[in-house]
């Protein structure tokens, strides 16, 4: 507001100075000039009169309500001053209209506009540094599950296009540098603003995703800070500051491809689990033993080469860089898109091949002219730009690593299931049985759709339960809570507990006769109805009491009370 008041007052020092002047002279001259009524006595106008007559007349309304007919001495000042008055006016008003279209005022009003907008927000929201591909997929997924976002993004093309959204139009979004602090104290990391309970960098830019991390974690240290980074150099930087997640898509993919090498089963379940809910399955996928040819050493193709060496698989480099060529013995030089330099791989003998190019038109010329030469391959490609969806689907890949999709998942994963990395990492570590047992639990309650992930804190209102099983002598176990507990049967609700959370003790896959504890960290997955269920057990804390003891128990404060005393 500041800003606004001293950007409007420096613009308009200047009409307002001459428009003071030409109208104080104005009305002294129209009070001090005489003129005679009817009777021919003199008279002379009240300053009341002078300053009506002078508006009027500087704003052309015209003199229909002057207390006497003027004098001659009277009409020749008026004649004077009607025009520096009307040129004052329109001097005055043209400054104002400068003023409102100026690009610096607007900033400044949109600012202010914004600033408000976040002061004003009651419910819990990120601020959202970067508004591309990954942000847009990142803030639908937190309004899904219930949490907003303040937006800050580099372009205003971007803004504007959010306002045209439905979807987007209700949020608070500013365009500007990200990396200015005065933005991101107005997007939510001030002390005024209690319902931010994060920050997500998440721009093109490393450098400005690093300074929004240096910045938030210097301005509010316990909120979590969640970003992207995609060079070594960021991501140890902003882990050596302590950035609650860096995500580095390239590393993320190179890990999920290994584990579809070493165990598909476990990359299956993983692929379940951060999937978009309420989409269909996807089926094991199980890439070939042999020799694979990969394309493009870069920052991808390094990873990817990392991986395909841990897992032991051979495999056969080509790259139009001399030095990296020379890095590994048995390269080729040149390019994938060539049949030539395809051939020189013998690509008829590999079991597949991973164009990792960063230009998404040479990665779909190799996956075509690789399939020619060998229709049997399996194919791995990079894909940078979300705009080819259509174009990578229909080139025949049977894994994609799509940079924005990578990172949106990780982010909402921790965002708003933080247990699902702990329980995903657990999962790598585990031998195939483990993962083989999950698979076919999570089949037995998803009826062929991806699940819905959700987190129980049992805490507040949501320990209720607890506490008035406590009194009652009969602890609530965790099949307790997954019962269904409006069918008379009490059937199982179509969900499972992934991990329970109990300070420093983690149980993965617990069992239905668990003990439930106040302060307990629960982790579902499961079908969106089994959540809706499990609410509204937690929300009427009789429910699972009467579950646990195994006898009705009353509804409401008042006959609860009655209950209680008659007991007594």
């Amino acid at each position: 507001m500041n800003d606004i008041v001293w950007l409007t007052m420096r613009r308009m020092r200047t009409p307002l100075v001459v428009m003071i002047l030409v109208y104080s002279l104005s009305v002294v001259g129209m009070v001090l000039i005489p003129g005679q009524d009817a009777d021919g006595n003199a008279f002379r106008l009240s300053f009341l009169d002078a300053t009506y007559f002078v508006a009027i007349m500087a704003t052309t309304i015209g003199f229909g309500e002057i207390p006497l007919t003027f004098s001659d001495a009277q009409r020749l000042y008026v004649y004077l001053i009607l025009f520096p008055n009307v040129v004052a006016w329109l001097y005055s008003i043209g400054t104002i209209i400068s003023l409102l279209v100026d690009p610096q005022f607007r900033a400044v009003m949109a600012r202010a506009r914004f600033s408000r907008r976040v002061r004003r927000m009651r419910s819990d929201f990120y601020v959202v540094c970067g508004f591309g591909n990954t942000g847009r997929m990142i803030v639908k997924g937190l309004l899904k599950r219930g949490i907003s976002a303040a937006v800050l993004e580099q372009q205003q093309a971007i803004i504007h296009s959010m306002a045209l959204d439905e979807d987007f139009a209700h949020l608070p979004a500013l365009a500007g540098d990200v990396t200015d602090r005065r933005l991101l104290d107005m997007a939510g990391l001030g002390e005024q603003t209690p319902h931010c309970i994060g920050v997500i960098a998440i721009t093109s830019d490393d450098h400005a995703n690093l300074t929004v991390a240096i910045t938030s974690k210097l301005l509010r240290p316990k909120l979590p800070v969640l970003a992207r980074a995609e060079t070594r150099r960021v991501v140890d930087n902003m882990a050596s500051f302590g950035t609650d997640l860096t995500v580095d898509p390239y590393t993320i993919f190179a890990e999920r491809f290994h584990l579809a090498l070493i165990s598909p089963v476990k990359y299956l379940v993983q692929d379940w689990l951060i999937s978009v809910p309420g989409t269909n399955l996807r089926t094991a996928m199980d890439p070939p033993d042999g020799r694979w040819i990969l394309c493009g050493v870069g920052r991808f193709g390094s990873r990817m080469a990392v991986k395909l060496e841990e897992a032991k698989v051979p495999f056969t480099v080509i790259d139009v860089h001399p030095e990296r060529v020379a890095q590994r013995p048995g390269s080729v030089l040149g390019r994938g898109t060539e049949a030539k330099t395809l051939r020189e791989a013998d690509v008829g003998t590999a079991v597949g091949i991973i164009a990792g190019t960063g230009d998404d038109v040479d990665n779909l010329s190799i996956i075509m002219t690789a399939l020619e030469l060998n229709p049997k391959l399996f194919v791995v490609a990079r894909q940078e730009n979300p705009l080819n969806d259509q174009l990578f689907e229909a080139s025949g890949a049977d894994l994609l690593a799509r940079r924005s999709l990578i990172v949106a998942r990780r982010i909402l994963a921790v965002a708003t299931t933080p247990l699902l990395p702990i329980f995903n990492d657990h999962l790598v570590n585990q031998d195939e049985s483990f993962a083989q047992r999950l698979k076919h639990r999570l089949e037995s309650v998803l009826g062929g759709y991806s699940p819905s992930l959700w987190t129980v804190h049992l805490s507040g209102q949501w320990a209720n339960s607890i506490r008035a099983a406590a009194q009652e002598r009969a602890p609530i176990q965790l099949r307790h809570l997954t019962t269904n507990a409006r069918t008379p049967e009490g059937e199982e609700l179509p969900c499972i507990c992934l991990l329970l959370e109990r300070g420093s003790l983690r149980l993965f896959l617990p069992n239905g006769d668990e003990k439930l504890h106040e302060g307990d960290h629960l982790l579902f997955a499961g079908r969106g109805s089994a959540r809706q269920e499990m609410l509204f057990a937690l929300q009427e804390p009789t429910v699972l009491v009467s579950l646990a003891t195994g006898r009705p128990q009353p509804r409401g404060a008042i006959m609860r009370g009655l209950a209680r005393k008659r007991a007594s």
